[in-house]
């Protein structure tokens, strides 16, 4: 009987080891890249736009305009698309397909392209990312294909996206998007009824927030607790297994 017993306890133990690494697989890598998708052209003054207390008096700062490429494994994500070329004072000379050459991608490769918000300074390039699906708060979305679109909307940008029927999320929570935890769409509405932002968790940084939010310099989202990526192109942050 106890020789019995002993076999069948030996025997779970083996099914408990053969089981584990279906629990215990490693988690994606993650890399974030900013990619430069405009500058602003002329100083803005901080002080009149970002606080109501008049914390920055006479505080002047040269506003740039960022895309993202998250890498997920084998999964790639680009999060808002910028001013395209040559379409305002503010735009980038080189387009963010081009960006993406530099790292190796195309854009038929982009399994996801987040929106933090319907603007056309975060909206200019995204007619190149055919097989993505595209996030975006739904609010923003109504907005966007509404009749007559809501004021501020670039619905232009979005033309290809609803002629050509492709791919839309449209959010009306947080998102998960890779289901790790490792890079989730929070909705932020106020700047406009759907905006998001992206919060990573990067290893080496910890949380990492895209300052999407009025196209706004790092320092701001900085004061609110969230770590930014301040690289450009090729450089990239720490790697995560987080």
């Amino acid at each position: 009987m106890l020789r019995a017993l002993s076999l069948f306890v030996v025997g779970m133990c083996a099914n408990v080891l053969v089981a584990l690494p279906a629990f215990a697989q490693s988690p994606a890598e993650v890399t974030l890249t900013r990619i430069d998708c405009g500058t602003g052209a002329t100083p803005t003054d901080v002080g009149q736009r970002f606080t109501d207390t008049f914390a920055y008096k006479d505080l002047k700062l040269t506003f740039t305009f960022s895309c993202y490429l998250i890498k997920h494994g084998n999964d790639y994500m680009v999060w808002d698309t910028g001013f395209a070329p040559g379409t305002s004072p503010n735009a980038p000379t080189v387009g963010i397909v081009d960006r993406l050459k530099e790292l190796k991608v195309a854009p038929d490769q982009v399994k996801y392209v987040g929106i933090s918000h319907f603007h056309g300074d975060h909206t200019g390039q995204l007619a190149p990312f055919t097989n993505a699906t595209l996030l975006i708060g739904k609010a923003d979305w109504d907005g966007i294909i509404a009749p007559t679109p809501m004021q501020g909307a670039n619905a232009a940008g979005f033309k290809s996206w609803i002629s050509e029927n492709r791919k839309v999320e449209p959010l009306t929570g947080d998102k998960d998007v890779f289901g790790d935890g490792s890079v989730i769409v929070l909705r932020m509405p106020g700047h406009t009824p759907g905006h998001s932002s992206l919060l990573l968790r990067l290893k080496d940084m910890g949380r990492c927030c895209s300052p999407a939010t009025w196209s706004t310099s790092a320092r701001t989202m900085t004061a609110a607790g969230c770590r930014t990526s301040t690289s450009t192109v090729p450089r990239r942050s720490p790697r995560s297994s987080a």
